[in-house]
């Protein structure tokens, strides 16, 4: 497993090396717009010869983006929907032009739709990007914790997203440990099943974690990241996770609440540590 983080990109892409270089990392996580709006600036040329420069020295494919927080495919309302489309598209053609690899994507929320028609209106946005425009960024789909109306808390959900679409070789998975724990996936006390589990739905369409503690308890749906070791899934399967051969080309990206003055230096050695 490639051990690294999610860095800010406060004035300029390109800028997310210098926090890898400062946390040891292995692999990066970034927005490639702000998470809080529908629509970003443009890229300059110098931003991304920059990018493209210094990633080829820290390697591509240990780089993956995280989509909007307002992106929602299987909304019911349009206006919303349309947004949704144009934004995603936005953000992966920019991820194109940076030729990252991985692009991470929470499902949505069904609102007060049927949980079947809203996993197919997931595939069908996602085709719909990729139908219209030539990007070769890997769309990886992140399970969630499930309340309220949130698809994707079920392994399963996602399973039946990448059947329905059309373009299932360009859809991949990223599972968030927390997410998964909250949702009823008891990684602490059961790691074997779980991970079987994983494997045996996603094989290698499983590109990403995000490795978070949980501050909330098992089966709880409350989506709240906890500094490892300090959560309710405690520090062992995090051990068994970097050193699971299954997952060693996996990238593994820390979303914990930062200490030391927003650095994972620490977090980054600790789970170096553990390798055997």
């Amino acid at each position: 497993m490639l051990i690294g983080a999610h860095q800010s990109a406060s004035g300029g892409v390109d800028n997310v090396f210098k926090g890898a270089s400062t946390d040891e990392c292995e692999s990066i996580q970034l927005f490639v717009k702000s998470p809080t709006r529908w629509s970003g600036k443009e890229l300059t040329d110098k931003e991304v010869e920059s990018f493209l420069s210094k990633s080829a020295v820290f390697g591509k494919n240990a780089i993956v983006t995280h989509s909007s927080y307002l992106i929602n495919l299987a909304s019911l309302d349009l206006e919303v929907r349309n947004k949704s489309d144009i934004s995603l598209q936005e953000e992966m053609l920019k991820c194109n032009k940076l030729e990252i690899p991985y692009f991470v994507m929470h499902p949505g929320s069904k609102g007060t739709g049927d949980l079947d028609t809203a996993l197919g209106m997931i595939a069908q946005g996602i085709d719909k990007m990729y139908d219209s425009n030539d990007i070769k960024t890997m769309m990886l789909l992140e399970n969630t914790a499930g309340a309220g109306n949130l698809t994707g808390g079920e392994l399963e959900h996602l399973v039946k997203i990448i059947d329905k679409a059309k373009h299932k070789d360009k859809i991949g998975v990223c599972i968030d440990t927390c997410h998964a724990y909250v949702y009823g996936y008891d990684i602490k006390n059961d790691y074997d099943t779980f991970t079987d589990k994983l494997h045996s739905y996603f094989g290698d369409k499983l590109k990403v974690f995000h490795l978070n503690d949980a501050k909330k308890e098992l089966g709880t749906k409350l989506d709240r990241h906890e500094f490892l070791g300090e959560g309710f899934i405690g520090i062992e399967p995090f051990k068994s996770l970097v050193n699971d051969i299954r997952f060693k080309d996996t990238l593994g990206i820390l979303e914990t609440p930062v200490k030391d003055k927003q650095t994972y230096l620490e977090e980054v050695r600790l789970l170096k540590s553990f390798r055997k």
